[in-house]
């Protein structure tokens, strides 16, 4: 079935079109795992294609979150580093394999693209995690290397090694001077205090290098699973705990439901540690009353924007997932905390449009996107690199996969497979490597893998160990 079928079928047909040709449209997605995502209606057409999925969507810049893929499977996904529309950059975990796990494609434009859209969709630097400490293809800590992105926290190392640990950030930075980083925040689904507190120096370590990096410069963009909440409307059981206690009166109304519900709609805001934390950083969207709140909305250091909220406004009942386990979907009692945030005024101002797509299945989240309708700036544009180290087809030595279709002649009664020979863009040293081995299209069925994260090695080192403890 051709794309063009594809997309006039439902749900695929209630995808909003971007509205012009200058726009860059920017998707987020937690899938669940990998392989979870294609036994859902309709990615079940796509012959688990990734590069299908990304053009039906549109999508110029996604990120994925929870693909729960390891270094020694990642190699089973069809041509996950070589897809044909899209450069990939890929963090897996160091512990806790098979869990976590973040992907972050940037479509490959054409030469005959506008140039504001070709600047907005070439990499000129990519980097895994958020504080600097991995090391990058070439064994040099990031930090420590001479054409690095920049803006690293101020944090001990061994702590950001354990921040790091779970393939939890990709950052890339555009030739428009834009940096992007695809998260998948850590929930603390647990509730345990050491948790709590990896949670929060997660966070912690991420808005203080995106303020850095603004300050220098360089807008950022944050999209992903954040796994905060900003405000009162964005949480279901936050309102129905309220009402159920006669805290605040439900108004279908965005506006009026804060209005009516000012002081509660305030406290809720810093109801959490990393709720307070994230909205100390975020241009607010409710209306505050600086006569009694003097201390709130400090633009010194709220600089980031929320992209759905600048276009859907205070509208009510827009939650981005759902608890499978109580089929909380089906009467939409969510909660929004998949975010695509800027740090740029003149980008929020070409938001051409912003919504979730809570039609889409494959996951207990729904995706969410962000048209920008990109301008020509008037610098002079740095050149595309030949390679960049973390494009996954490097960094985890991924060979093209062939269908297995291929493999066989018609004519002939037994086939003879020819070998997968490796990319024309892998370096010499590669290519001179052990012949690949045979790789054919398995049809084993995956089972379905439990959100609960697994328990935590025995030789990682506990967030704890990094602070006093009276």
């Amino acid at each position: 079935m051709d794309l063009k079928t594809l997309i006039n079928e439902p749900p695929l047909d209630k995808i909003q079109p971007k509205q012009n040709g200058n726009a860059i449209r920017y998707v987020t997605f937690n899938i669940n795992g990998f392989n979870t995502l294609f036994k859902y209606h309709p990615w079940t057409k796509f012959n688990q294609d990734l590069n299908k999925v990304f053009q039906l969507l549109q999508a110029d810049i996604i990120t994925l979150q929870e693909l729960k893929l390891s270094v020694a499977n990642i190699s089973s996904v069809k041509n996950i580093g070589h897809l044909t529309n899209y450069k990939s950059f890929i963090s897996l975990p160091k512990v806790k394999k098979g869990y976590s796990g973040v992907g972050l494609f940037v479509r490959i434009p054409s030469v005959d693209e506008p140039a504001a859209v070709r600047n907005n969709l070439c990499v000129v630097r990519a980097e895994e995690g958020v504080t600097g400490y991995l090391n990058g293809g070439d064994g040099v800590e990031y930090r420590d290397s001479k054409d690095n992105i920049g803006g690293y926290p101020n944090i001990d190392r061994d702590l950001g090694l354990l921040l790091d640990s779970e393939g939890r950030c990709v950052v890339i930075e555009l030739r428009c001077n834009l940096v992007v980083f695809a998260l998948y925040c850590p929930a603390n689904s647990m509730a345990t205090d050491e948790g709590e507190t990896f949670r929060l120096e997660f966070l912690k370590a991420l808005l203080s290098r995106c303020h850095t990096l603004k300050k220098q410069g360089k807008e950022v963009i944050i999209m992903g699973d954040i796994n905060v909440s900003l405000d009162l409307i964005d949480s279901a059981e936050g309102i129905s705990d309220r009402v159920k206690q006669n805290l605040v009166r439900n108004r279908p109304e965005g506006y009026g439901f804060e209005t009516l519900n000012y002081e509660e709609c305030l406290k809720f805001k810093s109801s959490k540690a990393s709720r307070a934390l994230l909205n100390s950083y975020t241009i607010p969207g409710i209306k505050y009353d600086l006569a009694l709140k003097p201390n709130m909305g400090d633009s010194s250091q709220q600089f980031l924007y929320d992209t759905t909220r600048y276009v859907l406004g205070r509208k009510m009942n827009v939650y981005t997932v759902w608890n499978t386990l109580t089929n909380s979907r089906a009467i939409n009692f969510g909660s929004r905390i998949d975010l695509i945030l800027t740090s740029c005024p003149k980008l929020i101002q070409t938001v051409s449009n912003a919504d979730i797509w809570p039609f889409i299945l494959g996951s207990d989240h729904c995706p969410v996107f962000t048209d920008f309708d990109v301008v020509e700036e008037t610098s002079v544009p740095r050149a595309e690199p030949t390679k960049l180290d973390f494009e996954a087809r490097y960094y985890y030595k991924l060979y093209k996969s062939r269908d297995i279709s291929l493999l066989f002649n018609s004519k002939r009664s037994t086939p003879s497979p020819s070998p997968i020979l490796p990319s024309k863009e892998q370096t010499p040293d590669e290519q001179q490597s052990k012949k690949p081995k045979l790789q054919y299209v398995s049809r084993k069925t995956v089972q379905y893998v439990s959100r609960k994260p697994p328990a935590k090695l025995d030789n990682q080192k506990g967030i704890t160990n990094f602070f006093n403890v009276n």
